[in-house]
C-alpha cells in the first residue's frame, strides 16, 4: 500500500504532462514512462517490513514534533526535525528509494517550467508553520 502510494505521488504529475505531452516529443515522453515503469519495479522491492518501520517512526517523529510546537518549543521542535532529517538521509529504505528514482532525475529537465517552485527567494519555513 506505502509503494504504491509513494509510485503515485511521483507518478501523478506524469498523468497531467501525458495528456498534452507538456512540450515533449512521442519518444521522450515513451522514455520517461519506460523509467517511471522501472522505478515502480524497484519500487516493488523494497523491504514492506522496513518501510512500515520507517512510516511508523515518521508518524511517532511527527507527533513529538507536534507536541513542541504546542508547548511553544519551537526551538526543539526544529532540532526534532532536522535530527529526523538526518535519520532519514542515512537510513537504508530512503537510500533504496532514492536509488529506485535515480533514472526519473534524467528526465526532469525535460518537463515544463510549471513543474519547477515558483520562488527560490522564499524564506525557509519553520517546522512549527506548517
Amino acid at each position: 500500500m506505502n509503494k504504491l502510494l509513494c509510485t503515485g505521488l511521483i507518478l501523478a504529475p506524469l498523468t497531467a504532462f501525458g495528456q498534452n505531452y507538456g512540450g515533449m516529443t512521442e519518444a521522450q515522453m515513451q522514455q520517461m514512462m519506460q523509467q517511471a515503469q522501472q522505478m515502480q519495479t524497484c519500487m516493488e522491492n523494497i523491504d514492506q517490513a522496513e518501510l512500515d518501520a520507517f512510516q511508523q517512526k515518521a508518524e511517532a517523529m511527527d507527533a513529538e514534533v507536534k507536541t513542541l510546537c504546542a508547548a511553544g518549543k519551537r526551538d526543539a521542535a526544529m532540532a526534532r526535525a532536522m535530527q529526523f532529517g538526518k535519520e532519514t538521509a542515512h537510513s537504508k529504505v530512503m537510500q533504496d528509494m532514492k536509488k529506485c528514482g535515480e533514472g526519473m532525475k534524467n528526465m526532469m529537465p525535460n518537463l515544463p517550467k510549471t513543474a519547477e517552485p515558483s520562488d527560490d527567494n522564499e524564506k525557509p519555513r519553520h517546522i512549527c508553520d506548517e
